[in-house]
């Protein structure tokens, strides 16, 4: 079977996709896709046996072409355009969109070629819009109805085949708008644990901390993740053990306020912002670290998510230290993988570190415990079945 997935970011850069298309390719389906993002010019190359089509379209105008997705359809008929200049020179049988805001386009396809349409919704997106920044400042705020993208969702997901999501929480939000169970497939965001044991290690990395008790963060800064409440623990963990570091390997939106909350508490020799890294570099980080946290403020958003970092942590046995976002807490309470404690409570924060950092061999075992939780249950080669199956299943009709 030939896929086309469409993406609205540079290839390769978002993991999840690279999973999913590298997985199709081994399982011997085609698979190109159609890069909308600020890329250098326009072109298409072979990356990893993948097809990738290279457009060009200036981040200012893509962000405001999937942000306003759901009150304007001009990012449909965009993507509607090529994707069916693609399908006009080349014979796909499926669409995979990667993300909400892109589904719209479905429709105007349709009317011209005759493939199956997948969505694939990476996250609660009508929920997480409230923790976005361009969309509650103004002018935008004024153009983001929340009560249109509820209604522009329904309608999108009736417009797909099949719908993939990554947790039991947004599973569910897809089957009460109207798509069949059947139809629904759960595809969480493991690790993909071959391609991480294939990484070297990078051993500045490592002797940069090694001689220090590490706290680990990977993600995006967005305001929803809760970094601020750490950093202001990392003031009263300073003084109870000098030792301890945090390492924050990212970017975001909040990044700015984040520095401006270590220079008010002289924390610039306890805090180091690493960047966005590679996932080859993100294995030294997780390599030499001694906790990972998963510190987001509960909202409809985190609390039905599935953290990619998260499964990355069990894989290299750090004790989680998570807050009580209801996807992160059964997970962790389940696999006796590491301690929750209650979003945005510094003082519940700085005791849970010190009980990781005080009982070594606990910290251990529980770091223990998500690892073979990972390679009997979470890794990419097993939750991917499904979504493989389903593929098969379409290729036969």
């Amino acid at each position: 079977m030939k896929i086309l997935m469409v993406l609205d970011k540079k290839f390769p850069t978002d993991i999840r996709v690279e999973n999913e298309a590298t997985s199709l390719i081994r399982a011997g389906h085609k698979v190109g896709l159609l890069s909308i993002a600020d890329n250098p010019q326009q072109e298409i190359v072979q990356v990893k046996g993948i097809k990738v089509y290279r457009e060009k379209v200036s981040r200012f105008k893509r962000d405001k072409m999937h942000g306003l997705a759901g009150m304007v359809p001009w990012i449909d008929q965009f993507v509607a355009k090529k994707v069916s200049a693609i399908l006009d020179s080349e014979q796909y049988d499926a669409v995979h969109f990667h993300d909400l805001y892109l589904f719209g386009a479905a429709r105007l396809i349709r009317k011209k070629h005759d493939v199956y349409f997948v969505g694939d919704m990476h996250e609660n997106y009508v929920e997480v819009l409230k923790d976005y920044k361009w969309a509650t400042k103004f002018p935008n705020r004024l153009l983001v109805s929340q009560k249109k993208w509820e209604r522009k969702e329904k309608e999108w997901l009736a417009d797909m085949d099949k719908v993939i999501t990554v947790s039991k929480g947004i599973e569910d939000r897809i089957i009460n708008k109207g798509v069949s169970k059947e139809d629904v497939i759960l595809v969480p965001n493991t690790i993909h644990t071959r391609l991480f044991d294939e990484f070297e290690t990078d051993q500045r990395i490592i002797n940069k901390f090694k001689d220090y008790f590490t706290l680990v963060y990977v993600g995006g800064f967005v305001s929803n993740r809760g970094l601020e409440h750490v950093i202001k623990g990392m003031k009263g963990l300073s003084k109870k053990a000098p030792d301890i570091r945090l390492i924050l390997v990212g970017d975001g939106d909040t990044r700015t306020q984040l520095q401006a909350i270590v220079k008010e508490n002289e924390l610039s020799d306890q805090v180091f912002f690493e960047g966005w890294q590679s996932q080859e570099k993100i294995k030294s980080y997780l390599e030499v670290a001694d906790v990972g946290l998963v510190p987001f403020k509960r909202t409809p958003q985190t609390d039905n998510s599935s953290s990619n970092k998260l499964f990355q942590y069990m894989y290299f046995g750090l004790p989680i230290l998570g807050t009580n976002c209801t996807s992160v807490k059964k997970l962790v309470e389940k696999e006796n993988c590491g301690l929750i404690y209650e979003s945005e409570n510094t003082i519940r924060f700085i005791e849970s570190v010190m009980n990781l950092y005080e009982n070594r061999s606990r910290a251990k075992e529980l770091g223990k415990n998500g690892k073979k939780a990972v390679i009997e249950k979470y890794s990419w080669d097993k939750t991917i079945q499904d979504m493989l199956k389903m593929y098969s299943n379409l290729a036969e009709n």
